[in-house]
């Protein structure tokens, strides 16, 4: 079986193939546009195929996925990037009538188990639940479920691929070629950070950014460092989305605190807001701390502060006009700007000890 999955993606843990038997695989997908958050604004995401999808953002990570059939056991394995060519780590898939299931980007701490709409394996057609288990509750990328999956006849023709139809039909033969079509939906939210340094400040001293961390809270308890989702997925007919549930169970004890960005040598910050994103599990969710860390340096290069340390708290429903917590699919753009503590009476110590806002 030769598979070309066609979507925008690239490994992230790359499955090791020294000992695995590999099938070439292509992939090509989509994710629905972010409803975007900025401040008390929000746009509304436009559903239409294929305009209201974008390439997957984050490259080609290695999708999770589940060939399934009516009352036959799930084979689960994943499509990965191998070199220039897609590859599956599943053998002998033999040509037939499928129902595609996956996530993106797979993971090999991920657990990902599937039954049909009842619970057990008798009728995959008409949808599935999906569990996915031991999840990073703060992500560097964008976790997203499959919403519809199409073979198509080449790389440009998707043979009618829409969101809430999973049917493929494989291929068989090592001259085949498998064209896979598959569209996402976002599970979590995402945080847009813009950073910068005040002009005036910028004059006088560099910052680099070494560390920037997220924790998330509900009301004033911190999530928990992993989290378990269940996602229920109903089969449509008219095009429209096919989740109709998704639940986020905390698990464990360790609180999350995700990295959105780490440097050792630091990243330099201007004027000009440079951006950095990270995604987070969003049920419950109404605050977000984020603990930036930096070293300062006068004009000189001399460094003068190691390993400054600021922490600031995003509330969501008072930044984010009608928002009392985070929603899936949506991204919120915050803007944080580096300042002396005192701007307008600069002393050498207010030069030395900067503070981070959010502007308004």
């Amino acid at each position: 079986m030769s598979l070309t999955v066609l979507m925008g993606c690239s490994a992230d843990s790359e499955p090791e193939t020294s000992e695995m038997k590999t099938a070439a695989v292509e992939v090509v997908s989509f994710v629905t546009g972010y409803d975007e958050a900025y401040g008390a604004n929000g746009a509304h995401r436009a559903w239409a195929i294929p305009s209201g999808y974008v390439a997957y953002e984050d490259g080609e990570q290695s999708i999770g996925i589940a060939f399934t059939q009516n009352d036959v056991e799930p084979r689960i394995g994943n499509f990965f990037k191998s070199g220039d060519k897609w590859r599956t780590d599943l053998e002998n898939i033999e040509a037939g009538s499928y129902q595609l299931y996956g996530y993106i980007p797979h993971q090999t701490a991920i657990n990902y188990s599937i039954t049909d709409y009842n619970g057990a394996n008798g009728s995959y057609s008409t949808g599935a639940i999906m569990t996915l288990q031991n999840v990073p509750t703060v992500m560097p990328n964008d976790l997203c479920v499959v919403i519809g999956a199409k073979h198509g006849t080449d790389k440009e023709h998707d043979s009618g691929l829409r969101q809430g139809d999973f049917s493929f039909t494989a291929k068989q033969g090592t001259d085949s070629k498998d064209y896979v079509f598959l569209l996402f939906d976002h599970l979590y939210a995402a945080l847009r950070v813009q950073m910068r340094v005040q002009g005036d400040y910028a004059t006088q001293r560099t910052i680099k950014l070494k560390k920037l961390r997220l924790q998330a809270s509900v009301g004033n308890t911190p999530t928990t460092k992993k989290t378990s989702i269940t996602i229920a997925l109903n089969k449509t007919t008219d095009g429209t989305n096919p989740i109709t549930n998704v639940i986020f169970t905390p698990t464990g004890t360790e609180i999350s605190d995700g990295v959105i960005v780490e440097s050792k040598d630091g990243i330099e910050l201007t004027t000009a807001f440079q951006p950095f994103q990270s995604h987070f599990m969003p049920a419950g969710v109404t605050k977000l701390n984020l603990i930036s860390t930096y070293d300062v340096y006068d004009r000189k290069g001399n460094l003068i502060r190691l390993n400054d340390e600021a922490i600031n708290t995003i509330d969501i429903q008072e930044l984010f006009s009608g928002q009392t917590q985070a929603l899936r699919g949506r991204r919120y753009t915050i803007n944080m700007t580096i300042n002396p503590t005192y701007l307008y009476m600069l002393s050498e110590p207010d030069l030395d000890n900067p503070t981070v806002t959010i502007d308004n």
